[in-house]
C-alpha cells in the first residue's frame, strides 16, 4: 500500500510539475548564419530573429549571448568569437502582447583585422521569457545558434603605414629634381652647341 501512494504521490507531482513548463513560446529560427562579404563594417544584418507568444497573456523576453553551453555542443569546424561586444541584439528586450510576435535583429560590429579573415564562429542568442503570471518552477530559455562566417582574405590593397608613404614620397621628390636639373643641363649644353 504505501508504494502504490508513493508512485501515484510521485505521479501527481510530475503531472502538476508539467503544466507549468508547457512552452507557449515559439522562437525562430533555431540556427541563423550571417556571411560577411563586404568587410568589417558596424552594420545592421539581414539576420532577425522573432518571438512569438501563443499565451493569453503578456511577456517579457530578454536576451543575453553566451558560447555552445557545454563547448561539446559547439558545431564541427566553428570557434567561439573572441569579443561578445562584436555582436548586439536589439532591443534588449520587448514585451510581446498576447498572441502576437516581436522582432530582434543582429547589430555585427567585428573590427577589421588580418587575424580575423577567414573565421567561422559560433554563439548563441539565449532569449528568456518572465510574465506576471510567474514564470513556473522552471524558467524555460531558448537558444538560438548564430553562426558568423568572415571573408576568407582581404579584396583590398593594404594600405601602407605613413613611413612608407614619407619615403616613397621623398623618392618621386628626388627624382623630379634630377629630372628638372637634367633638363636644365641639356638645355644649355644644346643651345651652346648651336652657338657660333
Amino acid at each position: 500500500m504505501n508504494k502504490t501512494l508513493c508512485v501515484l504521490l510521485l505521479l501527481l507531482l510530475l503531472l502538476f510539475c508539467t503544466f507549468p513548463c508547457q512552452g507557449a513560446v515559439v522562437v525562430e529560427p533555431a540556427e541563423l548564419t550571417i556571411m560577411i562579404n563586404d568587410g568589417f563594417i558596424q552594420k545592421n544584418s539581414p539576420a532577425n530573429i522573432t518571438i512569438l507568444n501563443d499565451n493569453n497573456y503578456t511577456i517579457n523576453v530578454t536576451w543575453y549571448l553566451e558560447h555552445p553551453n557545454p563547448s561539446s555542443l559547439l558545431r564541427p569546424n566553428r570557434t567561439f568569437i573572441e569579443n561578445f561586444s562584436w555582436i548586439q541584439v536589439t532591443p534588449s528586450w520587448q514585451l510581446v502582447a498576447p498572441y502576437a510576435s516581436a522582432s530582434f535583429s543582429i547589430v555585427l560590429s567585428i573590427p577589421k583585422r588580418n587575424d580575423l579573415f577567414d573565421q567561422h564562429w559560433e554563439t548563441w542568442v539565449t532569449f528568456t521569457p518572465h510574465s506576471e503570471h510567474g514564470d513556473g518552477i522552471f524558467q524555460q530559455e531558448y537558444a538560438v545558434r548564430v553562426y558568423i562566417d568572415t571573408p576568407a582574405s582581404s579584396d583590398q590593397p593594404s594600405i601602407p603605414d605613413s613611413n612608407t608613404q614619407d619615403y616613397t614620397f621623398f623618392i618621386l621628390l628626388v627624382l623630379l629634381a634630377a629630372l628638372i636639373i637634367g633638363s636644365i643641363v641639356v638645355f644649355y649644353w644644346v643651345r651652346k652647341k648651336k652657338s657660333p
